[in-house]
């Protein structure tokens, strides 16, 4: 997938050659330049004298002059953290914030009993979504809500976009789910409109590459597939680590 910078990055030096001269460029400035860049895309930075520019869950650094941009995660060594990885988790975040709950596929223990909410973009057709998926019962005995978002990774129009249409077309979704990606079974009907093309949307704004795709509620990429106690250790590390 492209990095939605190179959008904006083959016009950049040209449009920033003349501003420059004037010193620093105010946000608003540096966002009429940019295709595809508001003003509310550009943050302050951790690093001194550039902004932050945020698109999607993609970040890039520019020199406040305008002159320069860097593409490649900062580092706090004192603390020992990746601040551009932070940002890309809260930028996640607040895109999967957005999502209705009504359109995922969701298996949870009581409501009592849930300790941790994990998002995952999954493809019917793959093998560590299968078992993951597998190991369900495991994961919500431990405490842990799976909600899932369709993410077919061979794209529209195949095969695999064509099952999570009639998986998410079903009545009984979590039946249906669980039919389609451990026995290869699929409903019979179909409907008009699903949520699929919107999810697979969704994969490409928090840079999905591969299924699954473990999302905690903070927006931290969990990574694949994790066997349940890895995947509870990861996320009772997360909420140690939170301030």
């Amino acid at each position: 997938m492209i990095p939605k910078w190179t959008i904006f990055l083959a016009p950049f030096a040209f449009a920033m050659s003349a501003d420059a001269q004037d010193g620093e460029l105010t946000k608003e400035e540096l966002a009429a330049t940019l295709p595809g860049v508001q003003a509310s895309d550009i943050h302050d930075s951790p690093l001194p004298g550039m902004y932050e520019i945020v698109l999607d869950s993609d970040v890039v650094y520019v020199s406040r002059d305008g002159s320069y941009l860097i593409q490649g995660d900062v580092f706090d060594l004192q603390e020992r953290r990746n601040l551009t990885e932070g940002r890309r988790a809260r930028a996640r975040a607040d895109i999967l914030a957005g999502v209705d709950t009504e359109s995922m596929i969701v298996f949870s223990p009581e409501p009592e009993n849930v300790r941790h909410t994990v998002t995952v973009f999954t493809d019917i057709d793959c093998g560590f979504c299968r078992q993951l998926h597998r190991e369900m019962d495991q994961i919500n005995a431990l405490g842990v809500e799976v909600r899932y978002l369709s993410y077919p990774r061979t794209g529209p129009e195949t095969e695999s976009w064509f099952k999570a249409d009639k998986v998410w077309c079903a009545g009984d979704r979590q039946t249906a789910f669980t039919d389609a990606i451990l026995q290869d079974v699929l409903p019979e009907q179909s409907c008009d409109a699903t949520p699929v093309a919107s999810h697979f949307q969704l994969g490409r704004q928090v840079s999905v590459l591969g299924t699954p795709t473990i999302l905690s509620d903070d927006g931290v990429q969990l990574g694949g597939y994790l066997a349940p106690d890895e995947l509870i250790d990861k996320l009772e590390a997360l909420g140690e680590a939170s301030p």
